[in-house]
């Protein structure tokens, strides 16, 4: 019995659930929908809309849904709509809400200004139906007008104003005057009676070509594809053909042309009069008015599309670096991602942090001018036999050189250009300075490479005293002079103390001098991989006080180092200093 009433509950809940879901909610939904239409001055929706009339006195507009769906006008002449406009304005026909119903059988349409109404709108529906909405007079009080639509005797009050559907021909035309993809342009050509300006794209790159070679900052080119692009019709002036002198167009200002990758050419012509700037496309019989500022925008010259960016580059590619100047000549090459060697003026590993800073300082450079676009007078800027010269290779081959001549009158500047291309510019002294690095700032200046936990014995000999520590497990004790307990960070301290440490100088060749103190040296360190294994020791002399660095050589190698006193200084000599306070 238990189960059968269970049964029956559950059959109840069911059916109750059924009843809610296909009948109570879709009746609901149904009511809040013609809730909302009631409220409607005319219920559309814009999707079903296929033509749409703003009839005034003396002049009808009429715009036309093609089956792309966008919106034509068809009167008083057939040219492309703005889109956005005729959503935007059936928009409004759609958001009107009557008030209320002033009087629903009028006598006197007169009395409310729709016996002859300012202006009708007249709409029809893709399923064939029609209707014409009326705007009369304002209401005496309060932002109100009234309304009529012609299928309903009804008058109609709805906060909303005459001027919200005044609308022109010009608002309902497209102003566009280009349709393009910024990312399909190749060539950019700008014609003028002076300075012409040609933009061609190669691949991904942008270049000034003409009169002036040399590499585009792509951002303006881009910013001018925008400014293009984004170009509207200020006037419509004559949509015929009519003589092009009183516009300014017989002789043309300026002429821009574009052509993309399929070779399809936008052209435009401007010309300048008291009255404004006015233009005209290609072949087609119409003129028009544009904004004085676009125009402008068209005055730019080379030098304002120019690279301001000393090179361009992805660290990431770059595989060698040549740098020469009087003193040297120096190619440091990329091995592996973060391992880079020089080979000149002398094979050595690289210091990577010099490396990363050095392409990080290039690819952060900015030329201070450009002096000169065309290269007729290297010779007066030090570049027809350049002192200095910069170059990149990347993994692709390509090659990124830089000529460097004479400083300016000030010495603060540096004349500088680009290899193919023809524009002499300026570098500033401290950017110049940040780019050619000396081959002992690149080359790597640590005196040892190995690993803290290889290291098991560290000795320390002094002319006086011999130092001697071991490692267990992790712990590091003293055995000599006597065996006693370290501090505990002493020993790693030390080893990391000589993984850091640099040499200032390095004489490779030749014994050190007597004023060096090598022979004997002050004290020696010696790191043991093993009892018997020792992996290297550093020798010591004496600290030339002028250059507070100390002379220092390693055994079996040859040659002798300058290290700054702040590397050994830290090195523990005495007894007291290991001992546990």
């Amino acid at each position: 019995m238990k189960f059968k009433g269970t049964a029956a509950m559950m059959a109840a809940f069911i059916s109750l659930g059924i009843y809610y879901f296909f009948i109570d909610l879709p009746a609901e939904k149904k009511k809040t929908q013609e809730k909302e239409i009631t409220g409607k001055v005319l219920p559309l929706k814009i999707a079903n809309v296929s033509e749409f009339s703003l009839i005034k006195k003396n002049q009808t507009i009429t715009l036309q849904q093609n089956t792309n769906n966008i919106w034509n006008l068809s009167q008083p002449f057939k040219v492309a709509g703005d889109n956005p406009e005729a959503e935007s304005f059936l928009s409004a026909i759609e958001a009107l809400e009557k008030s209320r119903v002033v009087e629903s059988n009028p006598n006197n349409l007169s009395h409310y200004g729709l016996d002859a109404p300012a202006f009708k709108i007249h709409i029809k529906f893709k399923d064939g139906g029609e209707d014409t909405l009326l705007l009369g007079d304002d209401s005496p009080i309060g932002e109100n007008i009234y309304l009529k639509l012609k299928s309903d005797s009804a008058v109609l009050l709805a906060a909303t104003s005459k001027t919200t559907f005044d609308k022109s021909v010009y608002q309902f035309r497209d102003k566009t005057i280009f349709n393009f993809s910024s990312g399909s342009i190749t060539k950019i050509q700008i014609k003028r009676n002076e300075h012409p300006l040609d933009l061609i794209r190669e691949k991904e790159e942008w270049k000034v070509s003409g009169e002036v070679r040399a590499k585009a900052d792509k951002d303006a080119v881009l910013a001018l594809l925008q400014a293009i692009q984004f170009l509207r019709v200020k006037e419509f002036v004559n949509e015929k053909s009519v003589s092009l002198e009183p516009f300014g167009l017989k002789k043309p200002t300026t002429t821009l042309t574009l052509e993309d990758e399929n070779k399809k050419s936008y052209s435009i012509d401007f010309g300048v009069t008291e009255n404004g700037i006015y233009a005209k496309k290609g072949d087609a019989p119409g003129i028009f008015r544009v904004d004085a500022k676009f125009h402008n925008t068209l005055e730019k010259r080379n030098v304002d599309f120019l690279l301001k960016n000393l090179i361009e580059f992805e660290e990431k590619d770059v595989i060698v670096i040549n740098i020469q100047s009087k003193k040297e000549t120096i190619q440091a090459i990329r091995l592996e991602k973060d391992n880079w060697v020089i080979k000149s003026p002398k094979e050595t590993p690289a210091d990577m942090a010099t490396i990363r800073s050095l392409l990080f300082d290039l690819k952060e450079a900015k030329l201070t001018e450009f002096i000169k676009l065309s290269t007729d007078a290297t010779e007066a800027f030090g570049l027809d036999k350049p002192k200095r010269s910069f170059s990149l290779r990347t993994g692709d081959g390509k090659t990124i050189d830089l000529q460097f001549g004479n400083t300016n009158l000030n010495g603060d500047q540096v004349f500088a250009k680009r290899t193919g291309e023809s524009a002499v510019f300026s570098v500033s002294k401290e950017t110049t300075k940040k780019i050619f690095r000396s081959f002992h700032e690149l080359r790597n200046k640590k005196l040892f490479k190995f690993e803290a936990e290889d290291i098991n014995k560290i000795v320390i000999e002094t002319q006086q005293t011999l130092f001697e520590m071991h490692k267990s497990g992790s712990t590091w004790s003293l055995l000599k002079p006597e065996k006693i307990e370290i501090k505990e960070f002493l020993g790693n301290d030390l080893l990391w103390a000589m993984i850091g440490m640099e040499f200032e100088s390095f004489i490779e060749t030749g014994k050190a001098p007597k004023l060096a103190g090598l022979v004997p040296p002050s004290y020696k360190v010696s790191l043991w991989k093993s009892k018997s294994y020792k992996f290297a020791e550093l020798q010591v002399g004496n600290l030339d006080t002028n250059s507070q660095q100390y002379y220092a050589q390693i055994e079996g190698k040859n040659g002798y180092f300058q290290i700054k006193k702040k590397y050994l200084d830290s090195l523990p000599r005495e007894l007291d200093t290991l001992k546990l306070q």
